[in-house]
């Protein structure tokens, strides 16, 4: 899979992936480092024992140390060419902390590259180096003259280093960070909360590389560069608070990637994914309709919208507007409660009725459970949902509470042989599967999955770096910000993704691209002041419609310059 946040750099011409050769001489295959909060090509993401695997492939068909000197180099050559004046010329330090590890190892390397620069360099040990790799990596740097001490006790004035490399811990870590190791990540918390910015070797120290979750004390990096390929960690959950930008060095280990699969079956509860990246216009942007001159209303499909009960008119009113602003061509709106309002003064374009007088069978998809209720009658609304047989269905909200209670409803929800998306936040995702939050959010990859297999769906599970599940693959979205954190904007989702669904798209597609398309409006809207704090729903609606018609008009030149 293409990846745009890798640079790929012959071994032979250069020992580090992110090092800046000359723009007039670089290779055209060289494309430059980007952050993923806004990917145009998905990444492919792996976890930790895969990347395992692949740095013993890659290390066994290179001489020893290999792979380590080039890790150490790209941390360095990155942050030697972002150094401030004072620090390039050797009048300000860098502190790097070592771990007893790889990342350590990497740590080392990087200080006596930059030492060789005229860097002035301050390492921590923080524990005896215990791999053949970060030992020889220590032995380097020891005969170059780089100091190397053990942690002092005091922290010294947080302006006092112009950068803070974090080389403690790895991918590999699984436990919370306590004691000493805990202590010094509160200090350097305190450094970076006064202005010194923090670069992570592969991991932030204390985040779960496979979870995203943070038990106990977690380093809060600027930018993470991740060695041979990126763990999901980085991109859900707690990770992407504390990951900062993100950036893949390859290490030219570009085979051995290419021959692992992008997150193998493990031997622990894990369901095996066999496809595991984020996703980006390049995974859905194919399935998007294309809006033809030659067209009416009846070509991008009718939307119900079904939700409702008393005093909760606003969720289904929300959702059926989202579905009007992502393209559907008609968009139904059927109420539960028996007061509803006759019109929409804000949209009147929709069609608002009692549910049980929506024609579902002219229907090309169905949404129901935005302020859907748990009532008799809501229990009935969603029953006559579930009696068609093949029209897609999106099932959010309370809707999903009232399967969780009913395994009768599950039941039906598990024999559909149309396509059926879930959208669950994590207490609805827990409720789904009979257990806590906390066990959701502890491995949210292992949650969505066990959902999409169960009930023979798309799970669209909701959250800080939101997944969206196949049962097949597993993609984590990377766009959107803490604005979505308010009433409605889920139901806004919902009917997004309903409309793709009626203008067409597959299932999984129609997901991924309503998923993606929410956050990017969310994006555009606090880029132009809007938030976060303060967003509503509302207000995502004509982001939302703008991000589509960027897309549609990319893709659109895309197919132009095909056809030429």
């Amino acid at each position: 899979m293409p990846n745009p946040l890798r640079i790929d750099v012959p071994a032979a011409l250069n020992p580090s992936p992110l090092a800046r050769p000359p723009a007039l001489t670089q290779p055209a295959s060289l494309t430059h480092t980007a952050t993923v909060c806004d990917p145009g090509t998905s990444l492919a993401l792996y976890l930790p024992a895969t990347l395992r695997d692949v740095e013993r492939a890659a290390a066994a068909k290179l001489p020893p140390h290999t792979l380590m000197a080039r890790a150490g180099a790209a941390v360095a050559d990155w942050l030697y060419a972002r150094l401030p004046v004072l620090a390039s010329a050797g009048r300000q330090p860098v502190l790097l902390l070592a771990g007893p590890g790889n990342n350590g190892g990497d740590a080392y390397v990087a200080a006596h590259d930059l030492h060789r620069r005229g860097v002035l360099v301050d390492v921590w040990q923080c524990a005896a180096p215990a791999t053949d790799d970060a030992r020889w990596a220590h032995a380097q740097a020891m005969t170059a003259g780089v100091p190397i001490r053990p942690a002092p006790a005091v922290w010294p004035h947080p302006a006092t280093y112009a950068w803070i490399v974090d080389g403690l811990f790895g991918i590999g870590l699984s436990r919370p960070l306590d004691g000493a190791a805990a202590a010094l990540v509160g200090n350097i918390a305190y450094a970076h909360a006064h202005g010194t910015p923090v670069l992570a070797i592969d991991i932030p120290s204390g985040l779960g590389a496979a979870t995203g979750m943070a038990d106990g004390a977690v380093i809060h990096a600027d930018v993470t560069i991740a060695m041979l390929g990126a763990c999901p960690g980085l991109f859900t959950g707690k990770g992407r608070d504390v990951a900062g930008m993100v950036l893949v060095a390859s290490l030219g280990a570009e085979e051995a990637l290419e021959a692992a699969p992008a997150a193998p079956a493990t031997p622990t509860a894990r369901p095996t994914l066999a496809t595991l990246a984020t996703s980006a216009p390049d995974v859905f942007g194919a399935d998007l309709p294309l809006r033809r001159h030659a067209s009416h209303k009846g070509s991008y499909g009718s939307l119900a919208v079904l939700g409702g009960h008393p005093g909760m008119v606003g969720a289904p009113l929300l959702c059926a507007r989202a579905g009007l602003m992502t393209g559907a061509g008609r968009v139904y709106v059927g109420f539960v409660a028996p007061d509803a309002p006759a019109w929409d003064p804000v949209h009147p374009e929709l069609m608002l009725r009692a549910a049980e007088d929506v024609d579902l069978a002219a229907m090309q998809a169905v949404c129901v459970g935005p302020g859907l209720g748990t009532s008799a009658a809501s229990a009935a609304c969603l029953s006559r949902a579930l009696s068609l047989e093949q029209t897609p269905l999106v099932i959010d909200a309370d809707a999903l509470n009232l399967i969780a209670a009913h395994a009768s409803l599950a039941e039906r929800v598990r024999r559909r042989a149309g396509p059926t998306i879930l959208t669950p936040h994590p207490l609805e995702a827990a409720r789904l599967a009979g257990c806590s939050v906390a066990d959701v959010e502890s491995d949210r990859l292992s949650a969505a999955r066990s959902l999409a297999k169960r009930f023979g769906a798309v799970v669209v599970l909701k959250g800080s770096g939101s997944i969206v599940d196949d049962g097949a693959g597993a993609w984590i979205n990377t766009t959107g910000n803490a604005g979505l954190a308010t009433a409605g904007t889920g139901d806004v989702l919902t009917g997004a993704i309903g409309a793709l669904l009626a203008q067409g798209m597959p299932a999984n597609t129609a997901a991924l691209a309503g998923v993606w398309l929410h956050g990017k409006a969310a994006d555009r809207c606090v880029a132009e002041g809007a938030g976060p704090a303060g967003l509503t729903a509302s207000e995502l609606l004509p982001a939302m419609r703008a991000e589509l018609a960027a897309l549609s008009e990319r893709g659109a030149r895309g197919a132009t310059r095909t056809a030429t």
